[in-house]
């Protein structure tokens, strides 16, 4: 079948979510992006010793490098964005956290500062993502890369704030994230095994925050690590942003409401506001 063929479908499948986001049809969105979200705050890291409440197990082959494509049954490094009509203004690099403002996964993790750019990445984001922002409304957006410590090489981080064009289509772009992350074990079916946690909702004054843990594993090159993917975000006013946090170990455990992607989209939020 010729490629352009193949292509009709993810085309109109965009276009579809993009109608349904001016016209408010909350209940279409859904329908294209339905996803649930299950939780884990607990399990610690590797040389850590974090303790919270649920520790999650999971497992498989290699790590989604970035997240999730439109198709349910595809790999969670598979995403692809889209893309927008016309963008607007470029969202501020100040609406972003500092690399000293992401919490470290312990005491002496400290995150390096990584590339900012205002270019949505050809890969989505976020493991339980299916289309970017910009292909379901947003104007623009902003993206930085954190880089972990020389000692935990294979952990990653990001955070993408986008800009909509008013806070009703910002607020129906956010419920369809949310539901995206509530159906997202579909994203992980390759892992021998997999878990999805459910959301946690965190208090933000001027708007709304959560986040959920997804645990899969094996590790391909240490068969008794797994990946920690903490995956959050907040909502204020006409923006959205989407945070996440990858971490290679064998646990991870934190105090309810003190794990790191808790407090960070805490405080992605606030700088939001």
């Amino acid at each position: 079948m010729p490629i352009r063929a193949l292509a009709r479908p993810r085309a109109a499948a965009l276009r579809s979510l993009r109608h349904a986001l001016v016209a408010g049809t909350l209940g279409g969105l859904v329908l294209v992006g339905g996803c649930s979200g299950g939780h884990h705050s607990g399990a610690t890291s590797s040389g850590s010793g974090r303790t919270t409440g649920a520790t999650a197990t999971a497992s498989t082959t290699a790590s989604p490098s970035a997240s999730a494509s439109a198709s349910p049954s595809a790999s969670p490094s598979a995403g692809a964005t889209g893309s927008s009509s016309a963008p607007g203004a470029p969202t501020s690099p100040g609406v972003l956290l500092t690399a000293s403002e992401l919490p470290g996964l312990d005491a002496a993790y400290r995150w390096r500062p990584g590339a900012t750019t205002n270019r949505e990445p050809e890969t989505t984001s976020n493991t339980c993502q299916r289309f970017g922002l910009l292909a379901i409304g947003a104007e623009s957006v902003v993206v930085r890369v954190y880089r972990p410590p020389a000692t935990a090489f294979a952990d990653r981080a990001s955070e993408l704030v986008a800009t909509f064009p008013d806070a009703a289509t910002a607020r129906r772009a956010y419920a369809v994230l949310t539901s995206w992350g509530k159906d997202c074990a579909s994203r992980l079916s390759r892992y021998r095994q997999h878990q999805v946690g459910a959301r946690q909702e965190v208090p933000a004054q001027a708007g709304s925050a959560g986040w959920q843990l997804l645990t899969y594993g094996p590790v391909a090159y240490h068969p008794q690590k797994r990946y920690f993917d903490a995956q959050g975000s907040a909502l204020v006013g006409r923006r959205i942003a989407m945070l996440a946090m990858v971490h290679v170990g064998s646990s991870y455990s934190y105090v309810p409401g003190q794990e790191p992607m808790a407090v960070a989209v805490g405080r992605a939020a606030r700088r939001l506001g």
